[in-house]
């Protein structure tokens, strides 16, 4: 038995998920597994609702629409990883803030018009922009 240094119950040792392993020992969380999803749930939680706030803030930088649910992130330079997921991948916060300034918020028809445009007719002028702190893009 073990006990969780959060919730303070005893548990099986494999209710602890494995942090690290070496072919001499298995290092065990000190969270047990309920501890850990309710703490990964939080985190999600909190990306999500910073995530949902800026599209709103900023809106659609096209059209001016500010529903979240209908808004993206569309890369302008230097892609690494999709904004959508990154709650998903455990990427740090600040990464998150880092990516999310390469980016300009479109709604969903605008970013597949800007798509489209990128795939037919080589639509060089988008890449060029520069994006300004607020989520806007400079022509």
């Amino acid at each position: 038995m073990k006990l969780c240094k959060y919730c303070n119950k005893s548990y099986l040792e494999s209710d602890f998920g494995i942090a690290l392993s070496t072919p001499e020992k298995i290092y065990r969380r000190l969270k047990c597994k309920n501890c850990f999803a309710d703490t990964k749930k939080l985190l999600k939680d909190k990306y999500r609702k910073f995530l949902n706030d800026y599209k709103e803030k900023w809106g659609c930088h096209k059209c001016g629409i500010k529903d979240h649910r209908v808004l993206d992130f569309h890369h302008l330079r230097d892609k690494e990883f999709n904004i959508g997921y990154a709650n998903y991948n455990h990427l740090a916060f600040d990464r998150v803030k880092k990516e999310i300034e390469k980016c300009a918020v479109v709604c969903a028809n605008c970013h597949r018009v800007i798509h489209y445009k990128q795939y037919w007719q080589h639509d060089k002028e988008l890449r060029n922009r520069k994006v300004l702190s607020r989520g806007v893009v400079q022509r």
